[in-house]
């Protein structure tokens, strides 16, 4: 009997244990194929992921493209004269594009459309702080007006000095014409001013909505322009610059000029400007103009689950338009 008993015991043992191993082993395989399926599912993430970054990137390049065939077309039509009532300033509302744009790319759903929104600025409505230094010297005018510019988003005027000897280190004078080794890099967007003494960030973000660096030479295919001593656009150019441009002028005039009068119209000469500013002031033809050269773009693309922010810089020359540089943020 008790023999009996301990066999039966036995046996209820090994079921146990067997059926705790089919448990583990049904968990475990079952671990396995979740991994599986997860690895599955981030690999098929990871696919469109990238699928969407690289329709995004030829996105961003046909909408270059079309920036270069508005301004082209805008160069043709109303010549040298460029103000804010013309195409290329009118912005880009957030907007579906269809297949043909994305090459035919599909994410399967509504959600995944290629949005796009944006919009192109006059890059000569602010002030060019390489011209600073003209030729590998200093430019007196510029350094004025760059003085006032200071003084009136209340920045310490001084600050016109370090910057203007950081851009000759960067653009020495040019001798026999050819220019001297420079022994600074050169300045290519607003942040590079944090290396120039005394430009906190609290000046960066002052002089953000009214500074520039444009560049001095643009290469258009096998040749160079020189494009140095770019001027301010009075078409388009806000109040704060046209104070610090204009010397006999206020910051109140320049409001009024600009809310005013050039909300109204246009302007293809300096002299019809000048007439319809307060006191009819002389204005520098060495630091004004009515036309550019120069356009930013700036714009948001989104593809499925990438979104990209982009801000590109745009040389129109006589003959086409090139590329100086784009920043993805």
């Amino acid at each position: 009997m008790r023999a009996s008993v301990a066999h039966r015991r036995g046996v209820a043992a090994q079921a146990g244990v067997a059926i705790v191993s089919t448990l583990l082993v049904i968990t475990l395989a079952t671990l396995i194929v979740s991994g599986l399926f997860w690895r599955e599912h981030v690999t098929v993430r990871s696919v469109e992921n990238r699928l969407a970054l690289a329709q995004m990137r030829w996105i961003e390049t046909a909408v270059l493209d079309w920036a270069s065939v508005v301004l082209r077309v805008d160069r043709n039509s109303t010549g040298a004269v460029d103000h804010l009532g013309e195409l290329w300033a009118m912005p880009v509302a957030d907007t579906v594009l269809d297949e043909t744009v994305t090459g035919g790319a599909r994410l399967g759903d509504e959600a995944g459309k290629a949005r796009l929104a944006g919009q192109m600025f006059d890059a000569q409505a602010r002030m060019n702080l390489n011209n600073l230094v003209i030729d590998g010297l200093p430019s007196a005018a510029h350094r004025e007006a760059f003085e006032r510019l200071l003084a009136i988003v209340g920045r310490p005027e001084s600050l016109a000095g370090p910057l203007q000897a950081r851009l000759q280190h960067a653009y020495p004078p040019r001798v026999q014409g050819r220019s001297a080794v420079a022994s600074a890099l050169p300045l290519l967007k607003l942040a590079d001013l944090r290396g120039v003494p005394g430009f906190d960030e609290a000046t960066i973000a002052a002089l953000e909505p009214f500074v520039v660096f444009l560049p001095k030479r643009v290469r258009l295919g096998a040749g160079e322009v020189v494009t140095e001593g770019s001027k301010v656009n009075i078409n388009t150019a806000p109040p704060e610059v046209l104070a610090a441009e204009i010397a006999d002028i206020d910051l109140q005039s320049a409001r009024r000029f600009v809310e005013g009068v050039r909300q109204r119209t246009y302007f293809a000469s300096l002299e019809v400007a000048r007439s319809r500013l307060d006191g009819s002031p002389m204005l520098h033809a060495g630091l004004l103009s009515v036309g550019s050269d120069f356009f930013l773009v700036k714009g948001m693309v989104r593809f499925g689950r990438v979104e990209s922010q982009s801000e590109a810089l745009l040389y129109r020359g006589a003959s086409r338009v090139e590329l100086i540089w784009q920043h993805r943020y």
